[in-house]
């Protein structure tokens, strides 16, 4: 039986099912403990996603196993006593921590870079007018201060949503399609769980990127990385301004769209390049 395509589907859509289960559970409890007011809404969301981290990590780290015992295990290893490592092999795991570190930042720029070029697009766009459902989304989001957004939608929700779409949906569907279907099947399921259009397209090419940075790196983090980057540079424009013009098609707008989507693709196309 678990080898059917029905099984093999079943095993991608009910990691999902949990995770909305379990986030909807949480946040009906909430609700009735802070009320339906937009102010509480990302401190909700916030909640929910710091619950549902176990449950996706519980299948992530299962899928891990397998694809540890299948491949090999690639790990740094760090001794525990400086004095007994020799000169050479510090050195090395030093270069190997700058680099980590350096492909963490590369990974939160692509993010950025995506997400406010991707933003104008569609600001530049009719479907922010015809998406009732993302105008109140975004009200919603942005009515609770900037201390929730950034821990909740800069850090928690990023986090959930890597290991859950990149850590497990999408390498289970590669299992089953292949890489690049894999990529697309994943983004799409990503945006369509956004529940409105605008974010259907922005979370898609989103998705669509983050699935190739995981395909590329072998590393998930770097995805959760790469979200985070996304939504803090949403969060920040939003709270300040900044970059507000941009959202119009005039020359200054357009030349930044450009200049962002030019600077994630060569972003990407480094780290990817780094670890060919």
């Amino acid at each position: 039986m678990k080898t059917t395509g029905a099984y093999k589907v079943w095993n991608i859509v009910y990691p999902v099912g949990i995770y909305y289960a379990v986030s909807s559970l949480v946040y009906f409890a909430l609700e009735l403990f802070f009320g339906t007011a937009y102010e509480s809404y990302m401190l909700r969301q916030m909640i929910c996603a710091a619950a549902t981290i176990p449950f996706v990590w519980s299948f992530y780290r299962q899928d891990k196993a397998i694809e540890d015992t299948v491949y090999g295990k690639r790990r740094i290893v760090l001794k525990r006593h400086a004095a007994e490592e020799k000169p050479a092999e510090s050195a090395a795991e030093t270069v190997s921590l700058v680099l980590v570190a350096a492909g963490g930042i590369l990974a939160f720029s692509v993010g950025a870079a995506l997400g406010i070029g991707v933003n104008n697009l569609i600001a530049m766009t009719p479907l922010i007018r015809m998406s009732a459902g993302f105008s109140e989304a975004n009200q919603a989001f942005f009515a609770g201060g900037i201390l929730f957004e950034l821990l909740g939608s800069g850090l928690l929700i990023p986090i959930a949503e890597e290991l859950l779409y990149r850590g497990v949906v999408y390498k289970r569907l590669r299992l089953l399609v292949g890489v690049w279907p894999a990529i697309v099947l994943s983004a799409v399921i990503f945006g369509a769980m956004h529940f409105n259009l605008v974010q259907f397209f922005y979370a898609g090419i989103l998705g669509i990127m983050l699935a190739f940075l995981v395909e590329r790196t072998g590393c998930v983090y770097m995805a959760a990385l790469a979200h985070m980057g996304a939504n803090v540079a949403a969060i920040v424009r939003q709270e300040t301004g900044w970059l507000s013009f941009a959202y119009e098609p005039t020359a200054a707008g357009i030349g930044v769209t450009a200049l962002c989507l030019v600077l994630a693709c060569a972003a990407l196309w480094r780290m990817c390049k780094s670890k060919s």
